[in-house]
């Protein structure tokens, strides 16, 4: 959880959550509610879907500052704190809305290269981090689904790390990747990522590299986009 200025929005103690994706209603959205303010009052409090009208009634939360999640296959639509006063002002909200799935990068094709990009050998330690060196990931079970239509397509990682789903139809699809091999054994978690595939897009391939963030202190997954896989 990050911090929460001035204890968030305030909101009435009912209230709905709205999600839609591509001005559409996005059922299915996980929804949890949270207490705020120390590990003690970190007890979910409330957990239910969207329907299929992308809305979900939150009810009779008593005063207090909270802690809000909404995600759809692993993909966060939005999340923050909000409080209930004692008695509720006029300022009030009696309603928070997300769009799911806006910030997806485009490709035009469903197919790439999945790396592990590592740090060099033989240098000082910082010319080691600049000067990585690519592996491929062999045997990544991979799938990606359309959440509008539940659409799924499933595909693994080459020796070479290439992977490609084949013509699909245009449209914003959840990446799925689960597991995958390298030559030092290194184990990976599994990672969501978002993809929009359309015709118009910029690029036309996808270059997925997986590398420790900062500090080495965990493992994370960025998406880069390039015009064709190595």
């Amino acid at each position: 959880m990050a911090g929460c200025a001035g204890d968030g929005v305030e909101l009435r103690a009912n209230f709905i959550v709205g999600v839609t994706h591509q001005g559409r209603p996005l059922p299915g959205v996980s929804v949890e509610i949270r207490g705020f303010g120390g590990e003690k009052n970190d007890g979910k409090l409330f957990s239910g879907l969207t329907g299929s009208n992308g809305k979900v009634d939150i009810g009779a939360l008593p005063p207090g500052v909270y802690w809000l999640d909404a995600e759809y296959l692993g993909i966060f639509a939005g999340s923050q704190c909000f409080h209930i006063a004692p008695s509720a002002s006029a300022k009030a909200k009696k309603r928070l809305t997300y769009e799911w799935g806006d910030l997806a990068p485009g490709v035009r094709q469903m197919a790439g290269r999945l790396i592990d990009s590592q740090p060099g050998q033989g240098e000082t330690p910082i010319l080691n981090l600049i000067h990585r060196v690519e592996v491929p990931i062999a045997h990544a079970r991979m799938r990606v689904q359309n959440p509008l239509t539940g659409a799924a397509y499933s595909t693994e990682s080459g020796v070479d790390g290439h992977f490609s789903f084949g013509q699909l139809p245009a449209g914003t699809y959840v990446l799925h990747i689960d597991g995958g091999t390298v030559s030092n054994g290194r184990d990976y978690e599994s990672t969501d990522l978002l993809v929009a595939l359309s015709e118009k897009a910029k690029w036309d391939t996808l270059l997925l590299s997986r590398r420790d963030a900062g500090g080495g202190s965990c493992g994370g997954t960025y998406l880069e986009l390039r015009n064709s896989p190595n």
